[in-house]
């Protein structure tokens, strides 16, 4: 997810929020974390990442263009990341820790707060992630149709 200028404006802010061991809350936009986050909808908490993210957090990094994107752990291989969004079908790899800006604590909705950690937060991670594969040949296939039949 992408919270563009207004994020980028906030940066010193909400790093020193998050360095000083505070709790930044963010309004995400843009439909990659959807469903488990929905924009204008749901807000989440970011803190300071205390050493490797476990697989299926939900971290806050900045890529190499400066745009702040917030997407799950698919995967932590010696301190890289794959990340994907809960809505997308493409793996990100290569990120570094050096990259990450925090970790969400919790995801607010108004059903009731999802806590990184907890059953509840991990089984819906799972289901996203073992559904991608799915997901993407169902990508794939509409992309076909849509070429094919010209729509």
């Amino acid at each position: 997810m992408q919270d563009g200028a207004s994020l980028r404006d906030a940066e010193p802010v909400f790093r020193a929020i998050i360095e000083g061991g505070g709790v930044f809350t963010l309004h995400p936009r843009g439909a990659s974390m959807r469903p488990t986050i929905v924009p204008g909808r749901d807000s989440v908490s970011v803190v300071r990442l205390e050493g490797e993210p476990r697989r299926y957090d939900i971290l806050l990094y900045r890529r190499q263009n400066g745009q702040f994107v917030l997407h799950r752990v698919a995967r932590v291989k010696k301190g890289h990341y794959t990340m994907c969004g809960d809505n997308q079908v493409i793996l990100e790899r290569g990120i570094c820790h050096s990259d990450v800006v925090g970790v969400v604590s919790v995801i607010h909705r108004p059903c009731g707060d999802l806590v990184r950690g907890t059953r509840p937060f991990v089984r819906a991670a799972a289901k996203r992630a073992w559904s991608r594969p799915f997901r993407r040949v169902r990508y794939l296939l509409a992309t076909l149709y849509h070429r094919v039949c010209g729509k």
